[in-house]
């Protein structure tokens, strides 16, 4: 194997984690909520629980950017796998 097909079996493989690491992220990041402290929490910890739901959607907003960041870097991956297969192509006739 060339030194090329070795880098473009590389950015194949790179296009292929980052897809599977963002689709990943996609099924986790609707869990990562926090609920209604209702009338369920015990007295005296109404503020607790109401902090660990302010903190869980403050995840969800983090996780989901970085979901939305890890897709686009996965297309821009692939755009430029697909190119670089069409330039081998063109160079080698």
């Amino acid at each position: 194997m060339t030194a090329v097909e070795l880098f473009y079996d590389d950015l194949q493989e790179s296009a292929t984690d980052f897809t599977g690491a963002a689709s990943a992220l996609q099924f986790d990041v609707p869990c990562l909520s926090g609920d209604d402290p209702g009338v369920e929490t015990p007295i005296g910890r109404y503020q607790l629980k109401v902090e660990l739901n302010r903190r869980m959607d403050q995840l969800h907003d983090a996780s989901f950017a970085y979901w939305e960041a890890g897709m686009a870097l996965a297309e821009t991956i692939s755009a430029i796998t697909s190119n670089y297969a069409a330039l081998d192509q063109e160079l080698s006739g």
